[in-house]
């Protein structure tokens, strides 16, 4: 307890240097915690499911990546063979359903699951009951089960909402139960906030849509066979997946699959993933594995970097102790408790640090929930908290510290002697050992800040790059949205009244200088054909297809770069025509003029005649995807095509973006409160969301790589406050020599700019050892940008010298008779 009591005394004497040490403490063990929750919730354990290593998603593979949705035949099928111990089902296409209770409708994520998933992945009902095989059936009365966050943000968590009343895209449905705290669905990317039975899906979801692979007769309306159940098994006990993937493979596809149609040249492999593993989606995991890598080295960086300041802030106190310990051991003491009392010292700067780190690892949380993770992961609905795995990290890492401050620190208590006072008595400048040490330290942080600064300008400039990417028009001023009316039971006929009253409310609105509407018209993909001037041929990316009224162009900004224009005149009854962006008439005329290249489209089907357009403008390209540079887009004027319940409009403000949501929302409320449009983004807006894990790099590693640099130049005033009293002796006699005040404070200012220089070079060489871990994420930027490691090498070299500028003006005023005196 003596120890104790002494090391409280000290850190209490020394105010200034006590709070920068645990400050620099918490933030790099908050950080830390944080960092480890946050990883874990994304790959150690992303669902709250009970015997997560027997639950497995069944996949299809034939070449490339798997995919996890079936049409409905497949599910009994593989039920039905007694393979596995459980097998449940859910509708893998996320819905967004309107869901009414005492408010408009709102649009709701929602999941379609069988009777026994919860139980089948272990996560219980929390209030109310669970599905029964009765609610699971064709024509059974519509129930519902509530998330807890839905629970508790639309209905303030109260008990009485068993048995309440929702209207779900207008059919009335009843709440039994409210599912237990953690569950989020089975994919991190979005997350249901109801779940309904999954047979009655045909009664609530979209009209058409063949959920249960039902024959099309003569007259039906409906489409064919929809894949989009998800089929989660159970391995019993004591089988292997391998036993169970060969088992599953003998059984082969469903005989109603082939039934009238002939055998593929390769019949698809099923394939078994862990319910953990398919919680990220299969293209995204590896981008999902090299950013957790990045993140984790960052904060262990910045982890290093506040250890090794803490450390040398123990070093310098302890140094200045030299006498103290001389005399300690001159009277007995051992150097084992010296260094014990040193080390009781760093373990409860750690244990203030780890303490102070919890609301930084809260701070870090809240942050960070307006960010998306690679594969588009949103970290809010990982629902991250300071909770009692947290604290444990914390603890753990101030362990960690404390170790690592002490063996800083500590070493200089097993090495103290009396030799040591005496040399300070005689005026000797101190070992070199001691210098050598505090350089190294310094030198680190130096090198750690550089690397965490260098990589949030790289991440930024990267977000600059895509946000810029569109030169030809304002990305930040244009804004699209949708409005989709089939939700709503609007008919053909009324969808035109609403869609032509809402032109007229919009037309000559002060907040808008144009608008137009249009329609998404699908596309080819990369294993289509397009018929070109009697050619088929085949393209390298998607070919999307977008009818527009005659006002897009003018309100996107895009002047036609050849040929025309649509017009008034292209009518129903007119030829067909298209216009081309400019990288699909580059491809389609080799590099030449595109203008009279007739196209066939897939659209009609015999004995239609076939539907040929005439390519007759070409415009800039529109990039939406930054991961497509070269968009392949082909424009129909939306006179020629029929049109349909829904409009996606394009909204150019004439000054504020906000105004501009704001008069559309009153538009659509004026003519019909229940209709809720898509998200009003911009287009800067858009292609932001995509850059979602740049945003969320640049600002985790401007933080943290500030931090660093303030812990660096901590680090290195320190150093340079200490050598100059240290050598205080030795500049007074280079004054009385002849040396003048100039020489003086170089002296300092040039160990200081060596040892910085010596940090910016190792940083430079971890940089570059590091390089493929950043890249990946890096948008037209190299990952060793000249500019960036040049703009961030030389700040971090002119605030080292700034703080370095006071010592060396008291070591170059030294007197050398007041030197002597002291000595």
């Amino acid at each position: 307890m003596d120890d104790v009591r002494l090391a409280l005394r000290r850190l209490v004497k020394h105010r200034a240097a006590t709070l920068a040490s645990i400050v620099a403490l918490a933030v790099s063990i908050g950080a830390a915690a944080a960092t480890w929750a946050l990883l874990s919730a994304v790959l150690v354990n992303p669902l709250p499911v009970r015997d997560a290593d027997r639950l497995f998603v069944v996949g299809q593979r034939v070449s490339g990546p798997a995919y996890n949705a079936f049409t409905y035949h497949y599910f009994p099928h593989i039920r039905d063979a007694g393979i596995f111990e459980h097998v449940t089902a859910e509708w893998t296409s996320r819905m967004s359903l309107l869901v009414a209770t005492d408010a408009l409708p709102t649009p709701t994520p929602v999941s379609f699951v069988s009777h026994d998933y919860l139980d089948v992945l272990g996560i219980p009902v929390r209030l109310g009951r669970g599905f029964t095989v009765n609610d699971d059936r064709q024509g059974a009365g519509p129930v519902a089960l509530l998330t807890d966050r839905y629970w508790r943000e639309t209905f303030n968590a109260s008990p009485d909402v068993l048995g309440r009343t929702l209207h779900v895209n207008g059919t009335p449905v009843t709440v039994i139960g409210v599912i237990d705290r953690g569950y989020r669905g089975l994919g991190l990317t979005s997350a249901p906030e109801i779940l309904f039975p999954f047979h009655i899906i045909k009664d609530l979801g979209s009209e058409g849509t063949n959920y249960f692979a039902e024959p099309i007769g003569p007259g039906r309306a409906m489409s064919s066979p929809t894949a989009g159940v998800g089929i989660i098994v159970k391995l019993a006990a004591g089988i292997t997946v391998h036993q169970a993937s060969e088992r599953l493979n003998a059984l082969g596809v469903p005989p109603a699959v082939l039934a009238g149609r002939p055998a593929p040249p390769r019949m698809p492999e099923y394939v078994l993933t862990n319910v953990n593993t398919a919680a990220i989606p299969e293209a995204a995991r590896d981008g999902m594995a090299q950013f957790s890598k990045l993140l984790a080295a960052t904060v262990g960086l910045l982890l290093l970097i506040g250890c090794g300041a803490v450390g040398m802030l123990l070093l310098v106190r302890t140094e200045a102790r030299r006498d103290e310990f001389a005399m300690c051991l001159a009277l007995g003491a051992t150097r084992l408790r010296l260094a014990f009392g040193i080390v009781i010292e760093g373990a409860l700067l750690a244990l203030a640090g780890a303490t102070a780190a919890l609301p930084v690892a809260h701070w870090f949380f809240a942050g960070a929930r307006s960010f998306d993770l690679p594969g588009g992961v949103p970290i809010a609905l990982l629902d991250l908290a300071v909770d009692s795995r947290t604290v444990g990290i914390t603890l753990a890492a101030a362990l960690l510290a404390t170790l690592s401050v002490s063996s800083i620190a500590g070493a200089f208590g097993l090495s103290a002697n009396l030799s040591e006072a005496l040399r300070s008595r005689s005026g000797a400048t101190p070992r070199t050992g001691r210098r050598r040490t505090r350089a190294f330290l310094v030198s680190m942080q130096v090198a750690v800040a550089l690397v965490l600064l260098a990589g949030a300008g790289l991440f930024a400039r990267s977000l600059v790059a895509a946000l810029t990417v569109n030169p030809g028009f304002d990305a930040a001023r244009l804004l699209t949205t949708g409005v989709d009316l089939r939700r709503h039971k609007y008919s053909p006929e009324r969808a035109e009244g609403f869609f032509a009253e809402l032109d007229a409310r919009l037309r000559g609105n002060p907040a808008l200088a144009a608008y137009s509407f249009s329609i998404g018209m699908g596309g080819m993909t990369p294993a289509g054909r397009l018929t070109v001037d009697g050619l088929p041929r085949g393209f390298p990316s998607t070919v999307s297809y977008s009818a527009i009224d005659d006002r897009y162009f003018d309100t996107m900004g895009l002047a036609v770069l050849r040929g025309r224009s649509f017009n008034r005149e292209d009518r129903s009854s007119s030829p067909r025509v298209a216009i081309v962006s400019e990288s699909f008439g580059r491809m389609l005329a080799d590099g030449g003029d595109p203008l009279g290249m007739r196209i066939t489209m897939p659209f009609s089907r015999p004995p239609a005649p076939p539907d040929i357009m005439e390519v007759v403008g070409v415009v800039p390209d529109v990039i939406t995807n930054v991961t497509v540079l070269e968009p392949l887009t082909m424009y129909f004027p939306l006179a020629q095509h029929p049109t349909g319940p829904g409009r996606a409009l394009t909204l150019r403000a004439s000054a504020d973006p906000d105004a501009v949501r704001r008069e559309m929302m009153a538009a659509l409320r004026q003519i019909d409160p229940a209709v809720t449009p898509a998200p009003i983004l911009t287009i800067e807006d858009r292609l932001g969301r995509q850059m979602s894990a740049q945003q969320f790099g640049a600002s985790v590693l401007g933080a943290l790589g500030l931090i660093a640099v303030l812990l660096t130049v901590l680090g290195t005033y320190v150093l340079a406050e200490s050598m100059a009293v240290l050598r205080m002796r030795e500049m007074g006699i280079r004054a009385a020599l002849g040396a003048t005040r100039r020489q003086l404070a170089a002296i300092v200012l040039a160990e200081s700019g060596r040892l910085v220089g010596l940090g910016l070079a190792a940083g430079l060489f971890v940089a570059w050892l590091s390089r493929g871990l950043i890249e990946s994420f890096l948008f037209r930027v190299e990952p060793l940008d000249p500019a960036t490691l040049a703009t961030v090498a030389g700040a971090i070299l002119a605030l080292a010298l700034l703080v370095s500028v006071r010592p060396a003006l008291r070591a170059a005023g030294v007197d050398l008779g007041m030197v002597l005196k002291e000595q």
